[in-house]
């Protein structure tokens, strides 16, 4: 009985401090002080064969001029009608038709495209024209002007991914439209991405202070030398990270790039950390465990990987070559990067 009483005292000595705008730690640490991560969203798959059909309606239904983008965003159904992909980052396959210009803007989330199926299509970047071919990452870094257009004589498609979600739980996050009649934003060439064509070698000059790389595009067929040089990491996988080419660490302070070269056959050793990841499935077939789910994945599926969720691949029948994006820059800049290998 003494103990009920001590309850019903507590409870109405709670009450009173929330009624005052105070809260006691000891009624809510455990919700203030988690013992792990939990991911709110289960890991989750989006097949190419459903979203290709969507894509090539949206040409005849949507003209690119009426709109920002012409842009199918993967939304996860965990957060409903937060349209994002995981917590904190969204991807998306984005299409052109021949002769389209997506228009200028700029923002203060940080953005990628990766190529898919862009050859002919190009990304212009603070005054870079930065061409897309097969494999090709292109940067879009925070508050840089880009556009997007499509001189080839084919539809275009290329995978995008950006972390509005995070900046928007922040509320940090700004957006400037561009001037779609200004036909100088196009009439560029490569410019100063001239000086980042070559590995290994950088000006010998000072730098502005910009924290993301000065390098905008990475040439698709280099990731594919260089995971073919590669040997295995720790979880039997070869990865490679995308880097600034004069700092070597992360393309930008927010959002992380890395592609990994699954062999025929081996499964990858479980591995678990504290970011979120998204993959993207560039060439071959296999199938992932995450978490409690299997997936089974084909050429430009997308699948993601929440934060502190198991998770082990397999190639099936070849090689097979995945691109990850993922929120891992801002974690190691928090000091919150913490991965466990099974």
């Amino acid at each position: 009985m003494a103990i009920i009483a001590e309850q019903r005292a507590d409870a109405s000595f709670v009450a009173a401090l929330e009624a005052a705008n105070l809260h006691p730690l000891w009624d809510r640490y455990q919700r203030i002080t988690p013992i792990r991560p939990q991911a709110q969203d289960q890991p989750f798959i989006w097949r190419w064969r459903d979203i290709e059909p969507f894509l090539h309606r949206s040409v005849k239904e949507v003209a690119i001029n009426d709109i920002e983008r012409r842009a199918l965003i993967l939304a996860h159904p965990a957060f409903a009608n937060d349209t994002t992909t995981t917590s904190t980052m969204l991807a998306a396959f984005t299409v052109l038709e021949p002769g389209d210009r997506a228009r200028p803007h700029r923002h203060t989330g940080a953005a990628i495209r990766f190529a898919t199926n862009a050859d002919g299509a190009a990304t212009i970047v603070n005054g870079r024209r930065c061409e897309m071919r097969a494999g090709d990452l292109i940067l879009t870094p925070p508050m840089c002007w880009h556009g997007h257009i499509n001189e080839s004589g084919r539809r275009v498609i290329w995978f995008d991914a950006a972390n509005m979600p995070l900046i928007r739980g922040l509320d940090a996050h700004f957006f400037e439209p561009g001037n779609p009649g200004a036909n100088d934003f196009w009439q560029v060439d490569e410019g100063d991405e001239r000086l980042w064509a070559e590995a290994g070698l950088a000006p010998d000059a000072p730098r502005a202070g910009a924290a993301h790389s000065p390098k905008y595009r990475y040439a698709g067929e280099a990731t594919r030398r260089m995971l073919a040089a590669m040997a295995p990491g720790p979880d039997g996988a070869r990865t490679l990270r995308y880097v600034n080419p004069t700092t070597g660490g992360a393309v930008m302070p927010t959002l992380d790039c890395a592609a990994i070269r699954l062999s025929a056959g081996a499964m990858t050793r479980k591995r678990r950390v504290t970011y979120n990841m998204i993959c993207l499935v560039v060439s071959g077939r296999g199938h992932s465990r995450v978490g409690e789910h299997t997936f089974d994945w084909d050429q430009h599926d997308v699948f993601t990987i929440p934060h502190w969720t198991w998770a082990c691949h397999q190639a099936i029948g070849g090689d097979a070559d995945l691109f990850v994006v993922s929120d891992r820059s801002a974690f190691e800049n928090l000091d919150l990067v913490r991965e466990e290998i099974e």
